[in-house]
């Protein structure tokens, strides 16, 4: 069961996959694979991370099962780890709009949505991070991870 506000990737390093290096033709090819995979595991995970079984979420008006739209479900998801914050930390956070989404399955889905938020009343736009787990079909109910402003990450640039 996550942890409220633990971020899975606290702690960990970024090692390469020697093995990776067999699936690329030349040089220059893997060279940027790496330099991909090392940005997104700093950004930890909330950009796409290449052969990691995560993957974005390109048609957020797509329909679902529930007759809902993929962005109505993320908004959704969005606003309970909002919730979750306010309540926490006493915050004043108000959801604007969702920016990219990735998942990956592992036994539940795992959701890294990065959106822009306010914290308070005509206050600035702020892009925001929030994880959350769900469950395939609904059998249980979302487990909010966390809720953050996106860090800015010296790794990335």
């Amino acid at each position: 069961m996550p942890e409220w506000d633990v971020d899975s990737y606290e702690g960990r390093e970024y090692e390469s996959d020697p093995d990776h290096r067999e699936l690329f033709s030349d040089e220059e090819r893997y060279e940027q694979y790496r330099l991909d995979k090392r940005k997104a595991f700093h950004s930890k995970g909330f950009i796409y991370i290449p052969l990691s079984g995560s993957y974005p979420i390109k048609d957020l008006e797509e329909i679902g099962y529930d007759n809902k739209t993929t962005r109505e479900k993320m908004t959704n998801l969005t606003n309970l780890c909002i919730k979750k914050l306010n309540e926490t930390k006493g915050k004043t956070v108000e959801f604007v709009h969702i920016v990219r989404v990735f998942k990956r399955w592992a036994a539940a889905w795992k959701s890294s949505i990065t959106f822009m938020a306010r914290e308070s009343p005509n206050g600035p736009l702020v892009e925001y991070q929030a994880k959350v787990v769900t469950f395939p079909g609904d059998c249980k109910a979302p487990i909010p991870i966390l809720c953050r402003p996106t860090p800015i990450d010296t790794h990335l640039y």
